[in-house]
């Protein structure tokens, strides 16, 4: 059997291939279709090798190129064959973790053609809150409602998301009220944080203001937004000091449990940024968000906003010690 997964919803992606993997007797082979060494050629191999100790073959394949970007046909003669009778005993499984797979490309058609599609799509506002509420329950939060309130808004029926803050929250000690869940939980958007960074990166303050602004529109939370921007500004050290240390785009994957999307966007802001400027921006926003809850002479946008023109106009992220 042929699968292919894909949609928004990561975390239930991970959670299907797990149900695949963790039968019995089961070979699994795993494969990063979207790495130099991937080899077609490899793939088909494992789907029709057998093994004397397991009745199930399974194999993985991650982001195959084939599945996104345009590839001459004959590279897929095999792959074509293959498809149109594969064997019953091999579980032949194409997944992205991007939702970036292009359904007009023949290859696509193709292998759709004799593929079951799972589409883990976005829930819907109503199973959303059905889905939020059932997560709290199996955790046993002890969570006020106008901080599931705020939980929900911040996720944005984001599955994925939804999950990676209940396991932060579920560290937490004490009731989770509002205030708990603005600081501990991150935001939605992380595509408008990471241009948000580089827009900062750039010294691009029409950019950077119009991206505050719409992220203001959707949380109406300076202080989500100040969290957002440092959980990713500590994500991206991270992925930096691994790269430092000579570790490969899978290793740190793997030790930072990173999607495909998160990775990239990560990768592509440290092109241009790095420790040290990070540390920087880092300490900067730990003195915004110090003032914002200490200081309310002026609204918290208005701050968030001569924060960013005032970081920009120095021309570097070091010392930041305005009055604002």
């Amino acid at each position: 059997m042929i699968y292919i997964l894909q949609g928004q919803e990561e975390y239930l992606i991970r959670q299907k291939i797990n149900e695949f993997t963790s039968g019995p007797d089961a070979q699994i082979v795993r494969f990063d279709g979207s790495s130099k060494d991937f080899s077609i050629q490899q793939m088909l191999e494992a789907c029709t090798s057998t093994s004397l100790f397991s009745d199930r073959n399974i194999v993985l394949v991650s982001q195959p190129f084939f599945l996104i970007k345009r590839v001459p046909d004959e590279e897929l003669n095999d792959l074509y064959d293959y498809v149109s009778k594969p064997l019953f005993e091999t579980e032949l499984i194409f997944y992205t973790l991007s939702d970036n797979f292009n359904s007009r490309l023949k290859a696509y058609r193709t292998i759709s053609g004799n593929a079951q599609i799972i589409d883990f799509k976005s829930y819907d506002y109503k199973y959303f809150n059905i889905y939020l509420r059932n997560r709290i329950a199996e955790e046993k939060l002890d969570i006020s409602p106008d901080a599931v309130n705020v939980l929900g808004n911040i996720c944005k029926r984001n599955i994925t998301l939804l999950n990676r803050n209940i396991e932060v929250l579920s560290l937490y000690p004490e009731k989770i009220n509002a205030e708990a869940v603005l600081k501990l939980c991150t935001a939605s958007d992380e595509n408008d944080v990471f241009e948000m960074i580089n827009a900062i990166t750039r010294k691009d303050v029409s950019e950077t203001i119009r991206i505050e602004r719409k992220m203001m529109n959707e949380t109406d939370s300076v202080l989500g937004i100040v969290s957002l921007l440092a959980n990713q500004l500590r994500y991206l050290y991270h992925v930096a000091w691994l790269q430092e240390n000579g570790k490969k785009k899978h290793e740190i994957a793997q030790l930072t449990d990173s999607g495909d999307y998160r990775l990239n966007k990560a990768l592509e802001s440290l092109q241009k940024l790095n420790s040290t400027q990070i540390l920087e921006l880092l300490n900067a926003l730990c003195t915004l968000d110090m003032r914002c809850k200490s200081d309310s002479s002026i609204p918290d946008y208005a701050r968030l906003e001569l924060f960013i023109l005032d970081l920009l106009k120095k021309g570097n992220h070091a010392g930041y010690q305005t009055a604002v």
